[in-house]
């Protein structure tokens, strides 16, 4: 330590905060719990999916079959490449919405 240590009354008066501080248990568990940077939690992004409103699910749907109608016309490779993202987001928020509602834990 750099400076002069501290006297009697600055010591007891740290102890008394650091037992004070102890004895909170939201803080104590904030603290053990604490980490560098963002952690990944399992599972937060088909939770995060299952939270998704149903009308982006119904947008994507129409959007999807609009999609599958032109490109059935026009056989244009790109109607095609604007398809398949489409068609595989749709079909994963469905299915993450699906599980989701049969746990029980979903809209």
């Amino acid at each position: 330590m750099d400076g002069p240590a501290l006297s009697r009354r600055e010591l007891r008066i740290l102890a008394e905060i650091e037992f004070d501080l102890r004895a909170d248990g939201r803080l104590d568990r904030a603290l053990r719990t604490m980490r560098r940077g963002p952690r990944w939690v399992p599972g937060g992004a088909s939770r995060a999916a299952a939270r998704v409103p149903p009308s982006v699910l119904s947008v994507l749907l129409a959007l999807s079959a609009g999609l599958l109608l032109v490109s059935a016309d026009a056989h244009s490779a790109a109607v095609l490449a604007a398809f398949g993202p489409v068609r595989a987001a749709t079909l994963v928020l469905s299915a993450v919405r699906l599980v989701a509602r049969r746990r029980g834990s979903g809209p």
